[in-house]
């Protein structure tokens, strides 16, 4: 007779299995709603299913496989990997004595109990994946239900029970009853977001879009909602409109316009401009603006502040510049070699059609070609009109901002769509806090990260305001919100950038936690310490009007920030003391000099 080899044998479905997966087949042990194996009728017919749309599909590494004995290749409902996470559990449990054995291994308290045992009789005997716990005779069911054992066989893999993750938590967490918990049990657990009886029932939230900052602070709790969404907080910073907006660009012909980018050395000279209309120049770049607009072209002026870092506006000049024996700014200091400054003689007149903040960064990115006016290379700057079409462009997506913001309660604030008709500058007697010339920021805490903000020196955010932090630098003046007491405290100064996880462990309630909740931080030190101001000051409310359903934290404007400093520092007197040391500085008197620490209290 001929000798067969294992090369010589093959199955009839082995083609079909590798071509096709895993056919659609019945059910060896079918589920039942009678759960009785004497039903009858409609309820004993099998159901159909499927392996490829079982979500327990190739979580276990096949037992046949680690053998090399699997005939089923890439039909095989089992993984075909070597992974010890998955592989599936020994039949011994506790009891092996193989020596490395790879299958998994649970103790005998921790497997589940067989259901078919329990019912009299099991087919695996002593090699079942459940435990076998012997009854006496009065304990055993007088006619055996084996459906009972298929929800076991469905739950979990090897014996051990396998809960579904539950999502995050959201607004509807425990609002409704959990169907699952009324049917008798529920796969999610302690971890469900349904109510699991009527005593974890609670109130369906009514609360209208916007108003999740204010409602989640009235709590006293730290949390995301108190940052805005992200979405909007990265964009819409400022005034929590939508960007654009205002005057309409005048400029429709790039290519037949001229562009400058000005530098200024306050931003008090640029709210000043807007009021006045006017703007004043050196004589050689007022030669380069009248040669562009005797030309017939459009002059389009971009202003930025210096040590800023970033763009405050845009204003079309409407007459050429001209010289004057008044001098807006004084003269820069001569050269090296003795030679007298360009004094910024020449005044030309304005109109300002857009006031924003737009980062340096920003500005570069979209026109590569951009170079900024510095001391070296001049306080103007001409550009090519493709490079001035890009700023121009980006200026007018950026969201509007104030260049002044009064601090004394005394002027209403400007109308949210008067920004561009309805200027403000400071008045000539009128004297700020010092601060960088760049944005500030308010960050928050509550009664229980206080004392660790101030401690560790570290304030921090949530990983997804990592854009709208950007422009925080060391020496920009930051701010910190109480949203417990709503009360704002300052005046601080960061001492480092936004980074991640400066402190891995900061802010987290739990002690063995490895990560915090709000890893965006900085370092900061007190540059005033002063008095905090309620939440409920209208003057305060007056200068951060733009904020969305009165949420305090996030970014500030230059003019903001200006504001909110010199409110904190005037209400304890340190405004009233530096201008008063400073006018006897001036005066050549002798003054003592300011004390190093008081304790602030409010001035009345």
């Amino acid at each position: 007779p001929p000798v067969f080899t294992i090369g010589m044998v093959q199955y009839d479905f082995e083609d079909y299995a590798l071509e096709h997966g895993i056919p659609e087949t019945l059910d060896p042990l079918p589920y039942r709603k009678a759960g009785s194996v004497f039903a009858t009728g409609e309820e004993a017919e099998p159901v159909m299913t499927s392996a490829k749309n079982d979500p327990r599909l190739r979580t276990v590494v096949c037992r046949h496989w680690l053998r090399d004995l699997c005939m089923k290749g890439k039909a095989c409902e089992f993984l075909h990997q070597y992974d010890l996470s998955k592989m599936p559990l020994c039949r011994h449990g506790d009891r092996c004595k193989v020596k490395d054995c790879p299958f998994r291994h649970i103790s005998e308290a921790d497997r589940l109990e067989c259901v078919f045992y329990s019912q009299g009789f099991c087919i695996h005997g002593p090699f079942c994946r459940y435990k076998h716990l012997r009854r006496d005779r009065e304990d055993l069911p007088a006619v055996a239900d084996f459906t009972l054992g298929l929800s076991q066989m469905q739950a979990g893999k090897d014996g051990v029970q396998q809960r579904r993750p539950a999502p995050k938590p959201n607004e509807f967490y425990k609002v409704s009853l959990c169907k699952h918990f009324l049917q008798g049990e529920c796969p999610f657990g302690e971890g469900c977001h349904f109510a699991h009886g009527e005593a974890e029932l609670k109130k369906f939230p009514r609360n209208k879009e916007g108003d999740a900052a204010a409602n989640a602070a009235a709590t006293g709790e730290l949390s995301d909602n108190m940052f805005g969404n992200q979405e909007t907080t990265t964009v819409d910073y400022f005034q929590g409109g939508s960007s654009g907006g205002g005057k309409p660009n005048p400029v429709m012909e790039p290519e037949h316009a001229a562009f400058f980018i000005v530098r200024a050395a306050t931003q008090r000279d640029l709210a000043s401009s807007t009021v006045r209309g006017e703007w004043w120049v050196q004589q050689k770049h007022a030669v380069k603006m009248n040669e562009a607009y005797s030309s017939k072209k459009q002059v389009m002026i971009f202003f930025t502040v210096s040590d800023s870092n970033h763009i405050q506006g845009t204003a079309l000049m409407t007459s050429p510049a001209e010289k004057s024996s008044h001098q807006r700014a004084p003269p820069p200091p001569p050269s090296q070699d003795g030679t007298p400054a360009d004094p910024f003689s020449h005044r030309f007149s304005c109109e300002w059609y857009r006031t924003v903040e737009l980062p340096a960064k920003t500005a570069v990115d979209a026109a590569p070609d951009l170079l900024f006016p510095t001391k070296t290379a001049g306080f103007c700057q001409d550009m090519s009109h493709k490079t001035g079409e890009a700023v121009m462009k980006t200026l007018w997506n950026s969201p509007l901002v104030t260049l002044y913001e009064s601090f004394s309660g005394e002027v209403p604030p400007p109308a949210d769509d008067a920004l561009l008709s309805d200027f403000r500058c400071p008045g000539s007697a009128e004297v700020a806090w010092p601060t960088m010339p760049s944005p500030g920021f308010i960050f928050g805490c509550n009664s229980q990260t206080m004392d660790e903000c101030l401690g560790r020196g570290i304030m921090g955010l949530p990983a997804h305001m990592t854009r709208a932090a950007a422009s925080i630098v060391p020496g920009s003046s930051i701010f910190l919100f109480n949203v417990t007491d709503r009360l704002l405290f300052g005046i601080f100064e960061s001492l480092t950038e936004a980074k991640m996880n400066i402190e891995p462990k900061a802010f987290s309630k739990n002690p063995k936690a490895t990560s915090s909740p709000f890893p965006l931080q900085i370092r900061f030190r007190v540059s005033l310490e002063c008095p905090p101001l309620e939440d409920s000051d209208p003057v305060l409310n007056d200068i951060l009007r733009s904020r969305k359903g009165g949420a305090r934290i996030g970014p500030l404007s230059h003019a903001q920030t200006v504001a909110v400093a010199s409110l904190l520092a005037n209400q304890c007197g340190a405004l009233g003391f530096m201008v008063e040391y400073r006018r006897r500085i001036m005066a050549g008197e002798q003054v003592q000099p300011p004390p190093i620490a008081l304790p602030p209290k409010i001035m009345r």
